[in-house]
């Protein structure tokens, strides 16, 4: 039990003269003088204006200022959590009992942790992917107190594969106030490859009989690419199954990706006209000559030739 003229401290006696060490944690927030009335290092009791205190074992200096109050002043070069070593002495060596007590609260930590993101990333997509294996060197916080972690909130990890297109990769450091900070940064896939697409053979016909044309039915091509949502469309030439006309008709297709890359192919379709013209002469004629000629006038109507397709001439070639 303590005498009369030991004073308690957590439950520890100081005799008279005598020195008790306490440990506190105390968090610097950075360099200067910190004044701590109530939530740092805080004597209390009857008698606390005689008691120092001194000793303290860290990069810093303490003074009383008041009997409740002390000024901290902490090396600039120490950051982070600091454990200080504090001797209590008893300088009064009175009869009278009373109790001394000695907290050490802290003081909060409201600086925030800092993390630095690698520079967005832009590269093209591998050939016939709409992707790319992408790798990068992923940001870890740091903080003035030690026990922050960092994690990814958004995005793909390093290595992983990206999409064509823009993904945000975003990371949080939280550290251990609860203090947090966030980076962000970019990859970005861009798809440059061309579509492909192939055309059917060329295709020889001859005409319908009766028409200068003919019904051609083929299998329309279509695109492919290494992204979905590429789109084919016929730009010259007829649909299949349409009447293509005699002649040399160039069908042509493109297909197009979503990135804007296109690619084209044609393919013809030869209508023959092997359709023999018509022509129709008019019956016989006979009459008696003229006379006192050795002829006759003789009128008839010249016969004009019809084909299936226009453009056609008839011409007399004897008579």
């Amino acid at each position: 039990m303590p005498t009369s003229n030991d004073h308690t401290v957590f439950g520890n006696a100081i005799t008279c003269g005598g020195t008790i060490v306490r440990t506190f944690t105390i968090q610097n927030l950075g360099s200067g003088n910190l004044t701590i009335p109530s939530n740092g290092i805080t004597l209390s009791g009857s008698h606390a204006s005689n008691y120092s205190i001194g000793g303290i074992t860290l990069p810093a200096t303490i003074a009383a200022v008041s009997s409740t109050t002390f000024t901290v002043t902490f090396d600039p070069s120490a950051n982070g959590n600091r454990t200080a070593t504090v001797n209590i002495s008893n300088n009064d060596c009175g009869e009278d009992p009373y109790n001394f007590a000695i907290s050490g609260t802290g003081i909060a930590d409201n600086q925030l942790p800092v993390i630095t993101c690698p520079s967005n990333i832009s590269t093209t997509s591998t050939i016939g992917n709409c992707s790319a294996v992408v790798t990068y060197t992923a940001p870890v916080g740091t903080d003035n107190c030690s026990g922050s972690t960092t994690t990814q909130i958004a995005g793909l990890a390093s290595g992983a594969t990206f999409p064509v297109g823009v993904t945000t990769n975003t990371f949080r450091v939280t550290d251990a106030s609860g203090n947090s900070a966030t980076c962000s940064f970019t990859v970005t896939v861009t798809d440059n490859q061309a579509p492909t697409i192939t055309c059917p053979a060329n295709v020889g016909v001859n005409n319908d009989s009766g028409n200068c044309s003919a019904v051609v039915s083929y299998t329309a091509p279509v695109g492919t690419d290494n992204c979905t949502g590429q789109t084919t469309l016929r730009t010259s030439g007829l649909a299949s199954g349409a009447a293509f006309p005699v002649g040399v008709t160039t069908n042509t297709f493109r297909v197009t990706d979503a990135s804007g890359n296109s690619a084209t192919c044609s393919f013809t379709v030869t209508v023959t006209d092997n359709q023999l013209p018509t022509i129709t002469c008019p019956v016989n004629i006979g009459v008696n000559n003229d006379t006192g000629n050795c002829s006759a006038m003789v009128s008839y109507t010249a016969p004009v030739g019809t084909d299936n397709c226009t453009g056609q001439t008839t011409l007399r070639t004897s008579g």
